[in-house]
């Protein structure tokens, strides 16, 4: 979670499923999932872990639970918060196994509605917490419950319960939560898919009920809390054609995926991106080097190879209507390479 250090001076400017039939329970995770990093070994301050997540249908939220490495020890503390911060309730674990996952019961099941973001999140008094970095928040799929943005993993050091608000390279803490679903939002479904070729994308839903959606930063869009019935989707963007240009779907007893389009654009224009720099104030650097990311935090892709020697760069890979996030390195003559800039963004004009 602690940046690393980076070369002197280097300055940078420049430009989620859904729904169901029945459940009863329901978790981010398995108890079988297991952490890449099940402990971190060079942090031991005691600190909050937590997790962005919302719902598509109301309920109860029952229990904390969260994944535990052997020298993760001390009394953990559970607790629910408002995406505001404001505390909705908190449990101490009790009983706990030397290792692996730990769930704790609120001493009354705590109601959260349909569609809001909640934290999770557990006190930990001597760190050594689960951390995967770079984490593929984008793949999760925990119908009815959902990770919040691109960065879903929080934190906030300190020596009791706070509000963990902060992010770190997309950390995934492994905090989790036990959600029961109110009675009534069994009877509800959701249609899902992805549109691919573009981002941005708009759908509109027509027929036994009428919404609207876009796409997240992945391609993947859904609608939810739909009633059995017949519908039509039909996506739109300014300067795309669509394969296909509608679908007809079918809603009956189950929930509906896998309804895609792929995007196609009319006459593009040609789009580049220019970033430039403050030279590192280091001695012996030999080179600069540019990432860049489709979302906030990374990961981060290599765009120079070799390692420029100038503090500009035109990137000229982009695609219209694209978000990209860039950050730049440097690099010594002994080949060895500073920390990420901070990050940039820019948004290529579509089309």
């Amino acid at each position: 979670m602690r940046k690393p250090n980076a070369c002197r001076g280097l300055l940078f400017f420049a430009f989620a499923l859904v729904g169901f039939a029945s459940l009863a329970n329901a978790s981010i995770w398995s108890t079988s999932t297991v952490p890449s990093v099940p402990q971190v070994t060079n942090d031991s301050a005691s600190v909050n872990l937590g997790l962005k997540f919302y719902s598509d249908v109301s309920g109860t939220v029952s229990a904390v639970r969260f994944y535990k490495g052997s020298q993760n020890t001390g009394t953990h503390i559970g607790s629910l918060w408002s995406s505001g911060g404001t505390k909705l309730g908190s449990v101490t674990f009790s009983g706990e196994s030397a290792s692996g996952w730990q769930q704790a019961s609120f001493s009354s099941p705590i109601s959260i509605t349909a569609n809001a973001v909640y934290v999770v999140s557990y006190f930990a008094p001597k760190g050594s917490y689960a951390d995967d970095q770079s984490y593929s928040w984008s793949a999760v799929n925990a119908s009815p419950l959902h990770v919040s943005g691109a960065g879903a993993g929080t934190y906030a050091y300190g020596a009791s319960t706070a509000f963990p608000a902060s992010t770190w390279n997309n950390s995934n803490y492994y905090v989790d939560l036990v959600f029961v679903p109110t009675a009534s939002a069994t009877t509800s479904y959701s249609i899902s898919g992805t549109v691919s070729g573009t981002t941005g994308a708009a759908l509109t839903l027509s027929g036994a009920s009428s919404a609207s959606a876009k796409t997240s930063s992945s391609g993947t869009y859904s609608f939810t809390g739909l009633k059995s019935g017949s519908y039509l989707i039909a996506p739109s963007q300014s300067g795309y054609t669509f394969t296909p240009t509608s679908a007809s779907i079918s809603v009956t007893s189950s929930n509906v995926t896998g309804v895609n389009f792929a995007g196609k654009l009319v006459n593009p224009k040609s789009h580049s991106v220019s970033v430039s720099w403050v030279a590192s104030t280091s001695a012996n650097i030999t080179g600069y080097r540019v990432y860049r990311s489709l979302v906030s935090g990374g990961s981060y892709g290599l765009l120079t190879s070799p390692s420029v020697t100038v503090t500009a760069f035109v990137d000229t890979a982009v695609t219209p209507g694209s978000t990209y996030y860039y950050v730049a390195t440097a690099v010594n003559s002994t080949g060895a390479e500073s920390g990420y800039s901070n990050e940039s963004k820019t948004v290529v004009p579509s089309p």
